[in-house]
């Protein structure tokens, strides 16, 4: 009996030995690959608006991503790009939710050169869902040579199936990163990541920040303005770092009033008396719904059907 006891004390030492020296032996990162927060941040980009208001011109600012929407079709490594952010961003909506006259819009971009580009585009180049709980804004891009940044696959996308899989739920951990409207930098454009949790994964429609029920999720993070259209990556508890899927966009937050009551603010105007810190996400589902939906399918078929008639030319 004592024998056997020995045997597997031993036993327990050696496997506790063993996963000591896996500890010391664990490779030291690889200096060519940045890590991931600072990828994060090349997949974002300052969303620049100029809106009138009755005689006024309004200036408006929020955060934008880099989504790319991958064809066995296309060459090797090409995309179809698109810039993400909130529909309430891209229409710039006043304090009553009502779109205003968007005069002009531009996207700042870093280069690879350590300056940044601002690009010009059009604001009626934006495609929105036709849910209107919905608060997302697409539209097809397509960024200079010297640019610098990072795409987020529609394949890393967290979706419902993904989440159910992977175990991801409440209490998951999550990485933002987006627009500092304190300081947007002067060379380049300089975006500030931040962390938290999954906080609330509801099974029925809430009502969102377009001020109807739909579909969203809640995080345990402190978003300010500015921050609206970030990206929110998610990883499961036991997956190693790096493993992160987008889980959704950041499209506003709760704050409490003047008698403690939570209402729901979109990151574009600052009026809130005490952020709660609570954040609503558009879920990553909904905006892969639209990207799949027929508008853009048919766009992208469209500029597949050209590039085979024009290769076999």
């Amino acid at each position: 009996m004592r024998r056997a006891s020995l045997i597997v004390s031993f036993l327990i030492v050696m496997s506790v030995l063993a996963g000591a020296q896996e500890i010391l032996v664990r490779k030291k990162p690889d200096p060519s690959v940045p890590p991931f927060g600072v990828m994060l941040k090349r997949s974002v980009v300052n969303v620049e608006l100029q809106c009138k208001e009755g005689n006024l011109l309004k200036s408006g600012a929020g955060t934008g991503f880099l989504a790319a929407y991958y064809d066995p079709r296309l060459p090797k490594g090409s995309a179809f790009d698109y810039l993400v952010t909130n529909r309430h961003v891209a229409e710039c909506w006043d304090e009553h939710n009502h779109p205003r006259d968007v005069q002009s819009l531009i996207i700042r971009v870093n280069a690879k050169d350590g300056s940044s580009r601002r690009l010009v585009a059009s604001p009626a180049a934006w495609r929105v869902p036709a849910d209107d709980s919905v608060d997302l804004a697409v539209m097809p891009i397509v960024l200079p040579n010297d640019a610098l940044f990072t795409v987020i696959p529609v394949d890393d996308f967290a979706t419902k199936e993904f989440m159910s899989n992977n175990q991801i739920a409440e209490g998951s951990p999550i990485i933002l990163s987006g627009y500092f409207y304190q300081f947007s930098g002067e060379r380049r454009f300089q975006s500030i990541v931040r962390q938290g949790i999954l906080s609330m994964v509801p099974d029925e429609p809430m009502k969102t920040t377009t001020g109807k029920p739909g579909t969203v999720y809640l995080a345990d993070v402190h978003i300010f303005g500015g921050n609206s259209g970030s990206p929110v990556m998610v990883t499961a508890d036991w997956v190693n770092v790096g493993g992160y899927h987008l889980l959704g966009v950041v499209s506003g937050y709760y704050y409490e009033d003047e008698d403690f009551n939570l209402e729901i603010a979109t990151t574009v105007k600052g009026t809130a008396h005490a952020n709660s810190g609570v954040a609503m996400i558009v879920p990553a589902e909904l905006l892969k719904a639209l990207l799949d939906g027929p508008e853009l399918k048919g766009v992208r078929e469209a500029y597949l059907s050209q590039a085979a008639s024009a290769a076999k030319q």
